[in-house]
């Protein structure tokens, strides 16, 4: 698998890719961060090698979503490594999520005709791709930000960005 680091203004985005598309997209905001998931990688007996080379397509998607571009990501092969079947399948209804729009997470589940919705944030709690599954785009009933596993500051900055309100 190879890898590559993508900055933005909080942090970097860990890019990482088999040869049949993009597997995960994880926050990372320091050499801590960066430390911890390399060590998931390697428990998960996944070879890694740095070759920002072989990220050309995902530069210039990341590239024009961060300067308030509509970028959907939908041009970008995914490689799912990880993932329940029905992660998965939260995670590709997620991914309809029109850029800068937001559904909550009952909604989500009443799409999926699940009954329940917190199971549903558990799914995308797990999701692997940042952005790219667009789970910052799930908020509470109540319009309310909750859980991120990039943190909120990171959900939030990101549903700004796609507002017009912020720019990288």
């Amino acid at each position: 698998m190879f890898c590559t680091i993508f900055g933005f203004p909080l942090g970097g985005i860990l890019l990482a890719k088999s040869s049949k598309g993009l597997s995960f997209a994880e926050y990372v905001n320091s050499h801590d961060q960066l430390k911890k998931v390399m060590e998931s990688f390697k428990r998960r007996d996944f070879s890694i090698e740095f070759d920002r080379k072989k990220f050309h397509l995902e530069e210039e998607l990341f590239s024009l979503y961060f300067k308030g571009k509509r970028e959907d990501f939908t041009s970008l092969p995914l490689d799912f490594l990880s993932g329940t079947p029905y992660q998965k399948k939260v995670w590709l209804e997620a991914r309809k999520i029109p850029y800068g729009k937001t559904e909550t997470y009952k909604s989500l589940a009443c799409k999926l005709n699940h009954k329940g919705y917190r199971s549903v944030g558990q799914a995308l709690s797990k999701n692997p791709l940042l952005i790219i599954i667009p789970c910052h785009r799930v908020l509470s009933s109540d319009g309310g930000l909750r859980g991120f596993g990039a943190g909120l500051e990171v959900k939030d900055f990101l549903l700004r960005l796609e507002k017009g309100e912020v720019s990288a």
